[in-house]
């Protein structure tokens, strides 16, 4: 029997929690039901709203211009955002802007300006420890980390003789360590970063999207239509989503216990329409069929009745 389940808030044992029925799971309360932390924030056009996955209460984080803002970052804690923005006359720079979430406070504001052509796409990712700010790869310039004053103290323009491209990418590590996608490789540098180990030959047809645990010891990515988890090191790779449809992203919870997954993506670029429905399963390495799996949670927040769609930035953070 298909279940639906739905981010309502039940009080068992004075504790807000998301229930689940008809599952066996050790991470289950006394009361036979499985408590959700953190907040999952996430976009439909311009405005960006926030869930409280203790309660299922959704509340707007903040909105933006969708004519000048490329994009946007939320560091590991939820305490900084990073936002770029191109303004009005100019064609060669991105202004990035850092904001207290706490309050809305704008903490610092610069301009990146890439050494090598011209560029108003590029956007910041911001460490675990929220020391730097790493900008991928563009179609001109390699790996760019930079302090959080914009000061460049790393580049990182090839590997070997080959540059990188606009399919590449880089995402942060724990200490500051980062995970190049280059080609069909994934490779991992730590500071100064002028040395890369293989992690994992990625010899498929479609892959990416790669997100990492909290701690560091687990990947995620699409692998062709579906989601596959790794260890760190790219031993274990495994499938742990199935269905009629294809998925997009698997984004690890606070507690690394759970993914949410972009459940049925619908690919549209050319219109813009591109989207994604969101579900959360178990990061327990078992494959979970999200048309029909009872495990399978559906994301509605309180006082809704369907299922959240997104199509922009989705993470899950602790606040």
């Amino acid at each position: 029997m298909k279940r639906s389940y739905f981010v309502y808030v039940i009080q068992v044992s004075l504790i807000s929690i998301l229930f689940l029925s008809c599952t066996k799971n050790d991470d289950k309360d006394d009361g036979g039901s499985l408590a959700l932390t953190g907040h999952i924030y996430h976009q439909y056009t311009s405005d960006v709203m926030k869930i409280d996955m203790r309660t299922g209460q959704e509340t707007s984080f903040f909105s933006y211009s969708a004519y000048s803002t490329v994009g946007w970052d939320l560091s590991r804690d939820g305490k900084l955002r990073i936002v770029s923005t191109r303004e009005p006359g100019t064609y060669d720079r991105n202004l990035f802007t850092i904001v207290n979430t706490a309050n809305d406070q704008i903490i610092k504001s610069f301009e990146y300006v890439p050494r090598n052509g011209n560029s108003i796409r590029n956007t910041g990712k911001i460490s675990f420890d929220n020391s730097m700010i790493l900008v991928a790869p563009d179609a001109d310039n390699g790996i760019t980390i930079m302090d959080m004053d914009g000061d460049i103290k790393y580049e990182m323009t090839g590997i070997g003789d080959e540059p990188f491209s606009t399919s590449d990418d880089a995402y942060w590590l724990p200490d500051n360590n980062i995970l190049v996608r280059f080609q069909n490789k994934l490779l991992r540098s730590a500071p100064p970063y002028n040395n890369l180990t293989l992690v994992k030959e990625m010899n498929y047809e479609k892959w990416g999207n790669v997100r990492i645990s909290n701690n560091g010891q687990k990947i995620s990515m699409y692998i062709n239509k579906h989601i596959f988890l790794m260890d760190a090191n790219g031993s274990n790779l495994v499938q742990v989503t199935d269905s009629n449809g294809d998925e997009a992203f698997g984004e690890f919870s606070p507690d690394d216990k759970f993914l949410l997954v972009g459940s049925d993506y619908f690919h549209a670029p050319a219109s813009g329409n591109s989207h994604w429905f969101l579900k959360v399963i178990p990061a327990d390495g078992k494959k979970y069929n999200m048309d029909s799996g009872p495990e399978v949670i559906s994301v509605i927040p309180t006082g809704e009745t369907s299922i959240v769609r997104a199509n922009g930035t989705t993470v899950w953070r602790q606040q």
